[in-house]
């Protein structure tokens, strides 16, 4: 299903129906399929993985910012009448995530980052990371995909994932690392007052674990689940064991617990 925005067109999908729903983002490139393995472990669920502005099969005309994602996210939640669900995103996706649910508490339950990437990137490393995307996008994707998975040596994964990321045109990889140098979100997080579940792989190449630990310092009611011997998306590698977290986290704050 699309969902029109006056200036994108965002590819989502259903599964399953349930009395929970979550509703769950990528992140950089990432697209929402990142999710999909995930959600076969969630079968008593309602699951929907959202392509935001620049990756997968969604579209846009207008630019790509933290702001427009966060409104995106609203917008499905709203077009897909999913009443109040828990809110689900990975690493760079948790910026327009954690903007969402400051805009629109109302409509989330509890709210799950994997590999939380919140705060704005080393200007350094940005401008080295995008000059090789420019000059080199495939194999600077590969090398990204390598970073992420640690843990394991499947060739599989590692295909796939090139295969989602490559999705993604070389201009807007880099604007979706652009948009984020003007991240309002350090102090603002601090007024969320509703559940929120951290998960980081400890051995992340991608994303410190500080990050998360930062992030729920500032949190009024985080959990930070630290997951040995894990890389940057246990999503992917561990979709059981991750699930199985979401399930419990999100029946205790949809309250059927």
């Amino acid at each position: 299903m699309f969902i029109q925005r006056p200036d994108a067109r965002l590819h989502t999908l259903s599964f399953g129906q349930g009395p929970i729903t979550l509703l769950a983002t990528g992140g950089w490139v990432g697209s929402g399929e990142v999710w999909h393995d995930l959600f076969g472990h969630l079968p008593d669920w309602r699951c929907i993985s959202v392509d935001h502005r620049g990756t997968g099969a969604s579209s846009h005309t207008g630019s790509i910012t933290v702001e427009a994602m966060a409104d995106d996210l609203i917008a499905v939640a709203d077009a897909m009448r999913v009443g109040t669900c828990v809110l689900a995103a990975e690493s760079a996706g948790a910026a327009a995530a954690l903007l969402a649910v400051l805009r629109a508490p109302q409509l989330f339950a509890g709210l799950v980052l994997v590999g939380a990437s919140w705060q704005q990137p080393v200007p350094g490393a940005k401008v080295a990371f995008i000059a090789s995307l420019r000059h080199d996008y495939l194999a600077t994707l590969r090398g990204f995909v390598d970073a992420c998975l640690p843990e394991t040596d499947s060739v599989e994964l590692r295909r796939w994932g090139v295969q989602i990321l490559s999705r993604a045109s070389v201009d807007d990889a880099v604007e979706l690392i652009a948009c984020r140098a003007s991240l309002p979100l350090e102090e603002q997080v601090r007024c969320i007052d509703l559940p929120v579940l951290l998960l980081h792989g400890d051995d992340d190449r991608i994303v410190p674990v500080q990050s998360s630990r930062d992030l729920a310092a500032r949190l009024a009611r985080a959990e930070l689940l630290v997951m040995p011997g894990l890389g940057h998306v246990p999503l992917i590698t561990e979709p059981a064991r991750v699930a199985a977290l979401i399930e419990n986290f999100g029946t205790r704050a949809a309250g059927r617990q």
